[in-house]
C-alpha cells in the first residue's frame, strides 16, 4: 500500500507541473501567467518526476507487472489532478504540498 502511495503521489506531482506549465491552468493556480523559462522548469519539472517514477517502479518487480502498475497509477492521478483543477483550484497549493508530504513519508516507509 506505501508503494502505491508513494507512485501515485508522484505521479500526480508531475502532472500538477505539466499542469502549471499550460498558460490555463498558470491563471488557475498562480493567478497569471509564468514567464517562459519557469514554464520550462514546470515541463522539464513534471517529465522528471513522471520519469522518476517509472523507474521506481521497473525496479520494484518484474518489467511487465510494474509498467502496468505505473500506469494505473498515473490514470488515477490525472483523474486527481483534472478533478483538483476543476473544483478545487483554489486549494491546489495545498494539494501539492500535501501530495509532497504524502511521498516523503511513504517513501521513508518504504525502505524500512
Amino acid at each position: 500500500m506505501m508503494f502505491f502511495l508513494l507512485i501515485w503521489a508522484l505521479t500526480s506531482l508531475g502532472l500538477f507541473a505539466l499542469a502549471a506549465s499550460m498558460s490555463k491552468h498558470q491563471k488557475q493556480i498562480f493567478a497569471q501567467e509564468l514567464d517562459t523559462s519557469k514554464t520550462r522548469l514546470a515541463s522539464i519539472l513534471g517529465w522528471v518526476i513522471l520519469i522518476l517514477a517509472l523507474i521506481l517502479c521497473l525496479f520494484a518487480g518484474t518489467i511487465s507487472n510494474m509498467i502496468s502498475y505505473w500506469l494505473g497509477s498515473l490514470t488515477l492521478a490525472a483523474l486527481f489532478v483534472g478533478l483538483s483543477l476543476s473544483y478545487l483550484e483554489s486549494k491546489i497549493k495545498m494539494i501539492v504540498m500535501i501530495c509532497a508530504l504524502i511521498v516523503l513519508i511513504s517513501g521513508i516507509l518504504c525502505l524500512i
